[in-house]
């Protein structure tokens, strides 16, 4: 008995309505190709449907163009407006340009054509890539071809991909700014799309707000209030006042206001220094779009690719400040000067402001917040206007003291390097330095006692080899003393950067939380109002004042013993 042939072709039914979905997608992933256009996507699908009518009863839906949209992601606005008129069942036909219209994701290509479509009796065509209709041949959408086809689609977009993050990363390593927008205070150059320059109207409020927090001590509510108050647009609302075509999600309704989380973020933005750091975040793949943040240490830093807005003493000083647990009273703008330094001598927990009213008078005092809260520890209770006064002398005399050690060390380095002296560092390279002499002797007669017959073979080249490990080590300390020595003195000297910090207030009349965060890393307050001030810098200030009392010392002859 012959076989009989299969048909793939129904038979077709004249009561069918066709309504239809021309749907359009065009990405950057496409390239150059004009044919992708969305002009010419829509004139030759436009073409293809009119000559449909005169075959079919088919009526036009609607036009569903999703232009800029990855075809690896379903996430489309247009494209979920046709699933969703499909859901409904406005449409029973779409029809694409090619299959890389409908997804360049092979699982989520084949979902819709083999599962959904079919479930919803879908019709779907395809001009070419492969041309199709899925009505005329069902089984098209599970043919070999289709699956090829839906697979080289998809590694196009990863090849695509590869090569777009091979590029950006290498702009990256060169310092070329590749960002979508440029970080509020700066605007991209017209004449480099890739250099950002100082945009005038925007940097002024960027150092308006360095410095309101670092020297004027404003909170950061304190400062969103004040731009609020004076009308000035936060970041989104100005991009939008220049025609950028920004969106932020946070502002999808209403005019966008400053908030604290922009503040801070301009406060850390390293940006304002001059250097491009790019790379912070990344997608976790060509498929899967979501972005996800990158460590630090991972960040593409290039340094002194455009014009800084901040000083770097400026930023550091707001960095310290960020890091410190400030809280002001109620709607406060302004942060206390010493809030975020005062620490209990005792518990180490910090110190509570408070307000009391006697005779008519308000005096504000600061005391331990473990007993404040939890009526364990001690008061610690000290007057404010005291104790800003006590900070305000003590940074004073240490300026005055660091002047003076600065001064001895000055005269010292102009000295040839002392022979003797009282320091550990010089006595322990004198020790060294003598060792190593007295090493010559054995070494000198080794080899007779061997010669000789004293000892032997052995014990010689054992000896031997102790001796030159000795020798060695004995070079290597003092190579490190002398070392040691030499960067004491240098790093000791009034040029160091660590004194400059002190000395440069040395006329403080009076304290802001800039001052004190470059200077004071904590003030600790004892029951009974006694004061310990840790400064920054202790450790250098440490070394330089052991130097100067060696210096001291050999001026008067007491070998290092005398006293400051």
């Amino acid at each position: 008995m012959a076989r009989t042939g299969k048909t793939n072709i129904p038979m077709k039914k004249t009561d069918t309505i066709w309504k239809t979905a021309i749907y359009i997608r065009l990405s950057r992933e496409d390239g150059n190709d004009e044919s992708y256009s969305v002009t010419n996507q829509k004139q030759r699908l436009a073409a293809f449907f009119d000559q449909l009518l005169l075959e079919e009863t088919i009526q036009l839906i609607d036009f569903y163009v999703d232009d800029g949209c990855t075809g690896t992601d379903s996430n489309r606005e247009d494209f979920q407006r046709m699933l969703t008129d499909i859901d409904n069942g406005a449409i029973n036909c779409v029809i694409v340009k090619d299959l890389s219209r409908l997804s360049r994701n092979d699982w989520e290509c084949k979902r819709y054509l083999q599962d959904l479509f079919v479930v919803k009796d879908v019709r779907f065509i395809s001009l070419e890539l492969p041309k199709l209709d899925s009505y005329k041949n069902p089984d098209s959408v599970y043919e070999l071809g289709l699956s090829i086809q839906s697979m080289y689609n998809e590694n196009h977009c990863r090849e695509t991909s590869v090569k777009v993050r091979g590029t950006f990363d290498t702009k990256r390593k060169k310092g070329e700014f590749i960002g979508s927008f440029a970080p509020y205070g700066y605007m991209k150059d017209p004449a480099d799309k890739h250099h950002l320059i100082v945009d005038r109207n925007a940097a002024p409020i960027v150092r308006d707000i360095f410095h309101w927090f670092v020297y004027s001590g404003m909170s950061r509510k304190g400062i969103v209030k004040k731009l609020n108050i004076l009308g000035v647009p936060c970041p989104s609302a100005y991009k939008r006042s220049l025609g950028i075509n920004y969106y932020n999600p946070s502002f999808s309704h209403g005019t966008p206001l400053w908030s604290a989380r922009s503040i801070t973020s301009i406060l850390q933005n390293e940006t304002y220094l001059g250097h491009t750091l790019q790379g912070k975040q990344k997608v976790k793949s060509y498929k899967v779009h979501k972005r996800v943040n990158i460590p630090k240490s991972e960040w593409v830093t290039v340094e002194n690719t455009h014009k800084p807005i901040i000083g770097q003493e400026t930023f550091s000083k707001a960095q310290e400040l960020i890091m410190r647990n400030t809280r002001t009273v109620h709607d406060s703008v302004k942060q206390h000067t010493l809030s975020g330094f005062l620490r209990c001598a005792d518990c180490g927990k910090s110190m509570g402001r408070t307000t009391l009213n006697r005779r008519m008078r308000k005096t504000v005092y600061y005391i331990c917040r473990t007993y404040l809260t939890q009526g364990v520890c001690t008061r610690h209770s000290i007057r404010h206007d005291m104790l800003e006064a006590a900070v305000l002398e003590t940074i004073r005399k240490q300026i005055e003291l660091i002047g003076n050690i600065s001064e001895i060390l000055d005269e010292a380095n102009n000295a040839p390097m002392p022979q003797t002296g009282g320091t550990r560092l010089v006595t322990a390279l004198q020790l060294k330095r003598q060792a190593l002499e007295k090493t010559a002797v054995p070494r000198s007669s080794l080899y007779i006692d061997w010669k000789n017959g004293d000892i032997s073979r052995e014990e010689y080249l054992s000896i031997k080899k102790g001796l030159e490990e000795k020798v060695q080590q004995l070079k290597l300390d003092i190579e490190t003393l002398e070392g040691e020595i030499k960067g004491l003195r240098n790093n000791s000297s009034s040029n160091n950067p660590y004194f400059n910090s002190f000395l440069k207030h040395k006329n403080i009349q009076s304290l802001d939380r800039g001052i004190l965060a470059e200077l004071v890393k904590t003030i600790y307050v004892h029951e009974g109002g006694g004061l310990t001030i840790d400064f920054n810098f202790a450790d250098q200030y440490r070394r330089a004042a052991e130097l100067v009392k060696n210096e001291l010392g050999n001026r008067n002859g007491l070998g290092g013993g005398g006293e400051m």
